[in-house]
C-alpha cells in the first residue's frame, strides 16, 4: 500500500471538527465511564481502520475507482458530505455546544464520517474500508443509544413499557 492524497484530504477535512471538539468539550457532558468496553474498543478499531485505509488505500493500483465518472461522482459526494458535516458542527457550536444536542437525534453526528467512508469503500471496491466503516457505524450507534439511555432513562423505560402494554393488549 502507498499513501493516498485522494483519501487523505477528505479524511483530514472530516477530522478537523472532531479535533476542535476535543478542545471544546460541552460543559454539560455527563460522565460516561460505564460505556461498554467491547463497544468502545470495536468503535476505536473501526474508526482508526477507516482513517488508515482512507489515507493508505484509496487510488492504490489494486483497489481504486473503476472509472473517471465514478471518481467525479465520489468527489462531488465527498464535497457535499464534508460541507454538511461542517455545517452541523458549526450549528452545534452556535447553539451553545450542549452535549445532548450531539446525541438527541436518532443519528449521532459521528456516524456521518463513517458513512462517507462506507460510500468510499463501495465506490472504490475496497472491502477493508467497508468492513471498518460498518463496524464504526454500528458501534457509534450502540454507543449513542447507551448515551441517550443514560441521559433520559425515563423515556427509554416508558417506550419499553408501552411496547409491553401493546403486546399484552394484542394478546400475545
Amino acid at each position: 500500500m502507498k499513501f493516498s492524497i485522494i483519501g487523505f484530504i477528505p479524511t483530514l477535512l472530516l477530522l478537523i471538527p472532531v479535533i476542535a471538539a476535543c478542545f471544546k468539550t460541552p460543559a454539560d457532558k455527563p460522565e460516561l465511564e460505564d460505556e461498554n468496553i467491547i463497544v468502545f474498543i470495536a468503535k476505536c478499531v473501526g474508526r482508526f481502520g477507516c482513517i488508515g485505509y482512507m489515507c493508505l488505500a484509496i487510488g492504490d493500483y489494486k483497489v481504486g475507482f473503476s472509472s473517471k465518472l465514478l471518481f467525479i461522482i465520489w468527489a462531488v459526494v465527498a464535497l457535499l458530505v464534508i460541507a454538511l458535516y461542517w455545517v452541523l458542527w458549526i450549528r452545534q457550536y452556535k447553539k451553545g455546544n450542549h452535549f445532548e444536542d450531539i446525541y438527541s437525534t436518532g443519528i449521532p453526528l459521528f456516524i456521518i464520517p463513517a458513512t462517507f467512508v462506507l460510500v468510499t469503500g463501495i465506490f472504490s471496491m475496497n472491502f477493508m474500508l467497508i468492513i471498518f466503516s460498518v463496524l464504526d457505524i454500528v458501534c457509534e450507534y450502540c454507543s449513542a443509544y447507551g448515551v441517550r439511555k443514560r441521559l433520559h432513562p425515563a423515556k427509554t423505560e416508558e417506550s419499553s413499557d408501552e411496547a409491553e402494554t401493546k403486546e399484552n393488549e394484542d394478546g400475545e
